[in-house]
């Protein structure tokens, strides 16, 4: 897995607790539980950590951690820098 999937995890398991054996490349918001409070509250931990920014839209109850963690890839990869926590 790439960058952004190392980020995904991070945030979920620093932040928010989850059980990194919970955490698979295919598993959802929903999979792990994230309501639609804790989905914004993600998306705001995510653009602190990346820089990036995510739209409330991005991030849904059916949105993969794989999705995800593509889209931060997809940034880096056009030239958007990922900054330091």
């Amino acid at each position: 897995m790439g960058t952004g999937y190392s980020i995904v995890v991070e945030v979920l398991v620093g932040e928010f607790g989850c059980p990194e054996d919970d955490l698979t490349p295919g598993a959802t918001m929903e999979d792990i539980n994230l309501d639609s409070l804790s989905q914004v509250e993600f998306a705001v931990a995510l653009e602190r950590r990346t820089g990036l920014p995510f739209s409330h839209d991005q991030i849904t109850l059916d949105t993969t951690l794989n999705q995800v963690a593509a889209a931060i890839d997809d940034s880096c990869a056009s030239g958007a820098e990922v900054t330091a926590p």
